[in-house]
């Protein structure tokens, strides 16, 4: 992979386009009900990567230009692509509660605050952390960009197809940044590669089960990757992931996600078949006062 230029990732970043997407087609077809509950998870993930940004940016990660820059991108764009499926879940007469932000931050997982504890005290003691983190946010934005290119396949919405390959497009580009600096940082490096294949072990879960929830990230597992073909993208992810150096081991992503498919089949039986959605009232955007 090529060097990651930031300044022209600066240049070209910015809030995923909406205003040109057909929202009267959007409202006419609508979303199932099983789309929004994985677009709901999605959103919830995206609107709270601040949350993950506060407990990382700190220590050697702060004295370095490259990431303070593109993680100051990172987040807003992140927090774009939580509005812009919110946007769309609301055009299909599916609004969030006014206070679904607060709810969720406080739903976060014990779990997440001992890691945030931990990293940041990592984060401070050794500048070979930041290996852990660029490998962690690869892999996430794999994980995501699967995730979305999972639903774009099957739904029947294509304003909603087209919504998921624009954000795609820009987790691609977070992608780039992360494996570019993951892979810097591990070549070479004994000691990083040992701290952040522990990292991943001991820690790593599925992007946003802190804040989404393990009841909904397994329907979405089951939803979109308990087949084969389902899983494809994941074991594609993986295979990218072990090409850095120290992570030929890495299979956590297929692992964690058959067991929870499994799981969720096994607790409520198999997902309900993908059909047409039926369309709903239109909720208008609330005014700004």
């Amino acid at each position: 992979m090529a060097e990651f230029d930031i300044d022209r990732f600066i240049e070209l970043s910015g809030a995923v386009a909406l205003d040109d997407l057909d929202w009267a087609t959007c409202r006419k077809i609508g979303v199932t009900d099983s789309e929004e509950r994985i677009l709901r998870y999605m959103g919830d993930t995206e609107t709270h990567t601040i949350l993950y940004m506060k407990d990382l940016l700190g220590g050697h990660s702060a004295k370095d230009p490259a990431i303070t820059n593109f993680l100051s991108v990172w987040v807003f764009e992140e927090l774009w692509h939580g509005r812009a499926i919110s946007r769309l879940l609301r055009e299909c007469g599916r609004p969030e509660e006014a206070d679904r932000y607060t709810k969720v931050t406080k739903g976060a997982s014990v779990r997440e605050a001992i890691e945030m504890v931990l990293s940041q005290a990592t984060v401070y003691l050794t500048p070979r952390f930041i290996a852990g983190h660029m490998a962690w946010g690869a892999i996430n934005e794999l994980t995501a960009g699967a995730a979305y290119r999972a639903l774009e396949n099957r739904t029947e919405n294509p304003v909603l197809a087209e919504l998921l390959r624009r954000i795609v497009k820009q987790e691609r580009k977070h992608f780039a940044f992360y494996y570019t600096q993951a892979k810097k940082r591990l070549e070479g490096d004994p000691k990083a590669q040992k701290l952040t294949s522990f990292i991943l072990r001991n820690f790593w879960t599925v992007v946003g089960s802190g804040v989404g929830g393990w009841d909904n990230l397994s329907f979405i597992a089951a939803s979109l990757f308990s087949d084969e073909n389902g899983k494809i993208p994941l074991r594609e992810a993986e295979a990218t992931i072990n090409e850095l150096p120290g992570l030929e081991w890495f299979h956590l992503l297929t692992q964690q996600v058959d067991q929870l498919a499994k799981k969720h089949i096994k607790e409520h039986g198999p997902v309900p078949a993908w059909g047409k959605a039926l369309p709903t009232a239109h909720v208008p955007e609330p005014a700004i006062a």
